[in-house]
């Protein structure tokens, strides 16, 4: 009875700690509404440029967050072996690498308010930095 309790309060924790997160990026970046498609086609690289014409730069969580959890989840429809199996895939047939991966919400805030062409997830609550902006998801 022990154990279950003890697995019940880890699995409630879990699910706490995987909040919804939202898409952000540079105040710089002219677009303000973006769709999951698109997301799935800047984050795989089948798309490198905003419709402006900066350059996309993508900042990814680390396999362990919560956050990355849901973003693969949730936005992307993948598990976590399946976008590792595809860059692997992209590595040996184009040379593309995976998005630079990020420890912290803190630092991924940081990248994307350094790039104009920045885009990641962090956490619903977040309070954000003046210089990056949500991106309102098109359904």
């Amino acid at each position: 009875m022990k154990s279950l309790f003890i697995i019940l309060l880890f699995l409630v924790s879990y699910s706490a700690m995987a909040e919804k997160v939202i898409i952000v990026t540079n105040i710089m970046n002219s677009t303000n509404q973006i769709t999951r498609d698109q997301i799935q086609d800047y984050f795989f690289k089948r798309n490198r440029l905003w419709p402006d014409g900066k350059p996309v730069r993508f900042f990814d969580r680390q396999d362990n967050s919560a956050e990355r959890t849901y973003f693969l989840k949730y936005h992307l429809h993948k598990t976590a072996r399946q976008v590792d199996q595809f860059w692997i895939g992209q590595k040996f047939n184009t040379g593309d690498s995976a998005p630079i991966q990020v420890s912290t919400e803190t630092m991924t805030l940081n990248m994307v308010s350094r790039f104009p062409g920045g885009i990641s997830y962090v956490n619903e609550g977040v309070r954000l930095p003046k210089n990056v902006k949500v991106l309102e998801i098109a359904e």
